[in-house]
Formats: structure tokens, C-alpha cells, sequence
């Protein structure tokens, strides 16, 4: 934008950034109100794209639902994404990691939205998925958006470009990534909700409904559960915990969702999410589950006979953390590292961290995937 004639020096900056402020604004409000109103976890992140699709246009697109122990896919959307007959390709790579904006990577990194371009240095033809895939599909521009925090991964977006469009601008990309900062919760309570639904563990994530009123109009199974044993008074009229009251107070009188901690009598500590509910006559939902660690699940580990040290490895590996880099996470030594790897190895039946990513997505997500197994609030399927 050229300066106005008679402008102060570097007024004309200002109004650039003021608009892109604005634009940034407009789009999170708008990425925030498709997460509120799509019901599921996959459907939240296709009306997440769409949302993003009309500031930031692209081709074609796929979403992915991620298993935050292991990074890797646990479903995914691709109907708009590249030729299908590129998919097996595409997957054998993704799986087997180490390519040019491989998940586990970008889960470990700072940015939650990166172009293949900045990825490569510009050099995108060093990527084997776009030697293999991208240039022979034509969608040669590529921008992945993740998820997530602190290397916690629950979903993301595969954004792509035609050969003949310009890439994604770094002006795009931070748009994309500054506006999508809440999606992540929005993905972890959808996947709570459905364990709720289908789930039958009185241990488990459990939702109470109020009214505006905040009275009582439905009350889970676990989630009784769980109120029987939190260390509060109870209100003689709604009884419910006064701190569960509290945080249904402030989730009704504010946007957005209210989070709080309670303790129960056996000192666990519980984790409440309150929100309003959109188009239900100012219903509000709490839902409640105890802390669940993340951490390679107890069926995998089942599997393969893995002890609760293995287990910590595989999901070390998974995620793509070095040697030394497990030895000092775990504080062990580098020499039983080594001998953990091998016996994980050996019981896997591989001989690479490739090898043991694609044997984990291979024997254990991908029967799931076709039986279209449900995904609970871990980020791992309910059976």
C-alpha cells in the first residue's frame, strides 16, 4: 500500500496491519462459530475448511483426525482432496515419517500452520511426497495446519494449490494459523462427547445438562459418578458442587468456554468444561472426566506385550524423538534406550522407527478406520 500524500511517516504500515488485524479478527470469529455449530470431529474441521476456504482459497483440501500418543491418523476426510489413486502412496509416506512436513515433526515445532515451501527451504522437490505425489497430481502447493499445543496433536487440515495457482503467501499462512487457535478444544470435546454417547465406562467422561436456570435436566451415568465423589458442599436446592455451579455461572454469563479443576474426596483430580449450547434455548453443558494421560493405548500395548517403559518408548519414536532425546524425557541412559528399542523392536517385529509406525498404523488404525470405529476423548478409538 503506497503512503497517502501528507500521511506521517509509516502511517500507511499501520493501515496495512490494522487491516490485517481486522481480516484476522473476522476469520476467527467465523472459525469459532463453525466449531460451535458442526457436531462431530471430522464435520467441525470440514466447516472449519470451508470457513478458511473463503479468506484463504484453495483446491483441494483433506482433514485428519490424529492419535495425539503417536501422531498418527485415526480418520480422515478426503473426498476433496487429491486423486484417490495417489491416497496408498501418500499414506505409506505419511506413515513412515521423515519427509518434508511430517506430522510428528511439525507437532514438536513452534508453528501450527507451514507451507512445503518454507518447510524445504523452497526446495520442494527434496520432498519425496512431492516427487511421488504432488507433482504428478498437479497440486504442488501445500500448507498443513495443525491442532493442538504443546506437541498435542488432535486433528488437521491439508491445504493445496494447483500448480499453475501462486503459493500460499507467508501473509496467508499466518492468517490461517492466528485464526484457528480454538479448534483443537473444539476437536477434544467433540471426540468427549461421543465417548460419552457410545462409552459405557463409569470411569469415563460424563455430561450434565442445565437449564438457564442452571437446574438440572439430564445427568449421565458417569457423570454421577463423578459428582458423588467431588470434596465440596453440595447446593440443597439444584444439588450439585458449588464449584460445578460456579463454572455453569460463568459460562453463562460469558462467550466461549469456562474450564476449572476440582478435587475429589480420594484426592483425583477432575477437569470441568462448561459452555453454552448453540440453538438450545440457552442450555448449557458441563462435561467432566478425570486426567487421562497421553500415552500409546492400553490395547496397542495389549498387542504387542509391551511394559509401561516400552509403551513410553514406542510413543517417544512415534512422535520422532532421537535417541538421546528419549534418554533424557524418560531420564534414562542412552544405553537402556538401546536396549528398550530393541526389545520393541524385537516384539514389533521391525527393524526401523519407519517400520514400527507403519506396523502401528498398518495392524492397529487401519481395520479401525474401515470398521469406522468410533473415537473417544484420548484421541484413540472406543474399541
Amino acid at each position: 500500500m503506497s503512503p497517502i500524500p501528507g500521511d506521517p511517516p509509516g502511517e500507511a504500515g499501520r493501515d496495512t496491519e490494522n487491516m490485517q488485524g481486522r481480516s484476522l479478527d473476522v476469520l476467527a470469529a467465523g472459525v469459532a462459530a463453525a466449531c460451535r455449530i458442526s457436531s462431530g470431529a471430522l464435520a467441525l474441521q470440514c466447516a472449519v475448511a470451508a470457513t478458511l476456504r473463503r479468506a484463504v482459497p484453495f483446491d483441494a483440501w483433506c482433514a485428519l483426525t490424529i492419535d495425539p500418543a503417536s501422531v498418527l491418523p485415526t480418520g480422515g476426510f478426503h473426498r476433496d482432496g487429491l486423486p484417490r489413486e495417489y491416497l496408498p502412496q501418500l499414506l505409506d509416506i505419511e506413515v513412515r515419517g521423515g519427509d518434508a512436513l511430517a506430522l510428528p515433526t511439525l507437532a514438536r515445532g513452534p508453528r501450527r500452520a507451514v507451507t512445503l515451501w518454507e518447510a524445504t527451504g523452497g526446495r520442494p522437490e527434496t520432498s519425496l511426497r512431492y516427487r511421488e505425489v504432488l507433482a504428478p497430481s498437479g497440486m504442488t502447493r501445500e500448507m498443513r495446519v495443525l491442532f493442538g499445543d504443546n506437541a498435542t496433536i488432535w486433528g488437521a487440515l491439508v491445504l493445496f494449490r494447483a500448480a499453475d495457482a501462486p503459493d500460499f503467501s507467508t501473509a496467508e499462512t499466518r492468517l490461517v494459523e492466528g485464526s484457528t487457535g480454538a479448534v483443537a478444544d473444539a476437536i477434544r470435546r467433540e471426540m468427549t462427547l461421543t465417548e460419552i454417547a457410545v462409552g459405557d465406562d463409569a470411569e469415563g467422561p460424563g455430561l450434565i445438562l442445565l437449564d438457564p436456570d442452571l437446574d438440572r435436566i439430564s445427568t449421565s451415568a458417569a457423570a454421577a459418578h463423578w459428582l458423588a465423589q467431588i470434596d465440596d458442599d453440595v447446593d440443597p436446592r439444584r444439588e450439585l458442587p458449588y464449584r460445578v455451579l460456579n463454572l455453569a455461572h460463568q459460562a453463562r454469563s460469558r462467550p466461549g468456554r469456562a474450564r476449572g479443576r476440582v478435587r475429589t474426596r480420594a484426592g483425583r483430580w477432575l477437569t470441568l468444561y462448561a459452555e453454552r449450547l448453540s440453538g438450545a434455548g440457552e442450555q448449557l453443558s458441563i462435561i467432566i472426566e478425570a486426567g487421562r494421560p497421553v500415552e500409546i493405548a492400553a490395547p496397542v500395548a495389549d498387542c504387542y506385550r509391551l511394559t509401561v517403559r516400552e509403551r513410553d518408548v514406542v510413543k517417544l519414536l512415534a512422535r520422532g524423538y532421537s535417541r538421546a532425546e528419549i534418554a533424557r524425557s524418560l531420564i534414562l541412559s542412552p544405553h537402556t534406550v538401546d536396549d528398550h528399542i530393541k526389545r520393541v523392536f524385537a516384539k514389533l517385529r521391525v527393524r526401523s522407527r519407519a517400520e514400527l509406525t507403519a506396523t502401528l498404523f498398518f495392524d492397529q488404525h487401519m481395520p479401525r478406520i474401515h470398521e469406522d470405529v468410533p473415537i473417544g476423548g484420548t484421541g484413540w478409538y472406543l474399541r
